[in-house]
């Protein structure tokens, strides 16, 4: 009885913390795909590369939910390895006179607001003792349900 409840609890909570080489990989086909689907939105005329104004409205809810993704996940690395990539391409195909269109604009838009929201919300736990200790090394990207659990929802 207590095995099983044990495995239902996020993998974090009781301290079992999943390889982070294993979480990472899970997301390497994710990633992959997204740079891909990157790769050809690329227009030969600068007029087609305007993003309509209703999709301006959606970065923020996607850039939430890659935030999410990233510090749940714990996947910077590869998260900031694609964004840096994406970017690399974008100056390699303005050299051709290529530019992005409007989903490949979304999707570097989105990206930028993940890295900014990821670095304020590292910015925001950088001195917290108890996930410092949880997360010790160079990269130190707090799990925002490590975060819930240890502010949140236990009582003081």
């Amino acid at each position: 009885m207590e095995a099983a409840a044990r495995r239902r609890q996020h993998p974090g909570a009781a301290g079992v913390q999943p390889g982070t080489s294993f979480l990472q990989a899970r997301y390497i086909p994710f990633f992959l795909i997204l740079f891909m689907y990157f790769s050809g939105c690329f227009t030969p005329t600068k007029a087609e590369s305007a993003m309509p104004g209703a999709a301006l409205l959606l970065v923020v809810p996607s850039g939430l939910y890659y935030w999410y993704l990233v510090t749940e996940g714990q996947i910077f690395i590869l998260f900031i390895f694609t964004f840096f990539a994406m970017l690399a391409l974008v100056l390699h195909q303005k050299r051709k006179r290529l530019f992005l269109d409007s989903n490949g604009l979304f999707l570097v838009y989105s990206f930028a607001l993940t890295l900014l929201l990821v670095a304020l919300w590292v910015a925001w736990l950088w001195n917290d003792p108890v996930l410092r200790k949880k997360y010790p090394g160079v990269i130190y990207v707090p799990e925002p349900w490590a975060f819930y659990t240890l502010h949140v929802s236990s009582p003081h």
